[in-house]
């Protein structure tokens, strides 16, 4: 039994089948974020579908249907130090970004449509079109930012999930596909070098930037390599693997970064700072 699902958005002229392409996407960023999501769903199925199976369910017929309307939402995105007003990290495409604040700017003044704040750890209530206005101390200057609050919109999604043998199970796929970490991920989104150590339980993959696997679901091993200069401290020792489910489409090459999250970068011990993701998706056609 395979589970099928299908996700639809709002913003979508049709459905777009959650294990089938994402052509409906123009933008490349965009479609490599689709098959982010993709992997994300299909490995939480799975999971749900065993913990159905442990009560006993009879898992072919299992079917359910989440959704959620649209809603929009408006952040500042950035994490500061209540004691100095320093900033020790900004939230990648937020306000505080498009305000133009940089990790260790010192703020002296922040002001929302010309209201002065007083205390930032208690958060800014903004709303689209607020005018947010900061003066910072930036090394040995002072500097003067402004910018107009922007909102973000999620929209309304529906996932259907359905009993479905006639879908193509992973373990038919045929050919191969490759991982690779030969070239760099962009820093600027805060993705970050990482090394694949171990595939379906067998390790040595650490001295290879290009790995060739049979098409089909694959556990993955990976380590991060995120610079020393963007971590504040780094907990002795070696720092633990993390888990990558991946399925391997024939004649596609996966590659593979670490996800930096700069606003948990203090939080070393559970090592949630990071995660391993697939960055960019390419084709590649299966050599022998």
């Amino acid at each position: 039994m395979v589970i099928k699902a299908i996700l639809l958005f709002a913003f979508l002229i049709g459905p777009v089948g959650v294990l089938g392409k994402t052509q409906e996407l123009r933008s490349a960023e965009a479609q490599i974020l689709a098959e982010n999501l993709k992997r994300e769903i299909s490995s939480t199925l799975a999971e749900i579908n065993r913990l159905e199976k442990k009560e006993n369910t009879d898992s072919s017929s299992l079917s359910f249907v989440l959704s959620q309307p649209a809603y929009s939402f408006i952040n500042f995105g950035v994490v500061i130090d209540p004691e100095a007003s320093a900033v020790l990290s900004v939230s990648p495409r937020s306000n505080a970004e498009a305000l133009g604040l940089k990790s260790g700017d010192v703020i002296e003044r922040l002001s929302v449509d010309g209201e002065i704040i007083t205390n930032i750890s208690d958060g800014l209530k903004l709303k689209p079109g607020s005018t947010i206005e900061a003066q910072v101390q930036r090394g040995s200057g002072v500097v003067t930012l402004n910018t107009v609050a922007q909102s973000y919109m999620t929209p309304a999604w529906s996932l259907q999930v359905s009993a479905n043998d006639s879908v193509q199970n992973e373990s038919e796929l045929t050919g191969c596909g490759y991982l690779s970490v030969f070239f760099t991920p962009p820093g600027t989104k805060y993705q970050y070098p990482a090394k694949v150590f171990e595939i379906d339980g067998e390790s040595g993959f650490h001295f290879r930037d290009t790995i060739k696997l049979p098409a089909g679901l694959h556990t993955l091993k990976v380590h991060e390599y995120i610079p020393d200069n963007r971590m504040s401290r780094r907990k002795p020792g070696i720092e633990r693997a993390k888990t990558l489910q991946l399925t391997v489409e024939p004649n596609k090459t996966y590659h593979i970064a670490a996800q930096f999250e700069p606003q948990k970068r203090l939080t070393i011990v559970d090592e949630t700072y990071w995660e391993p993701v697939v960055w960019k998706v390419s084709e590649s056609k299966c050599r022998p």
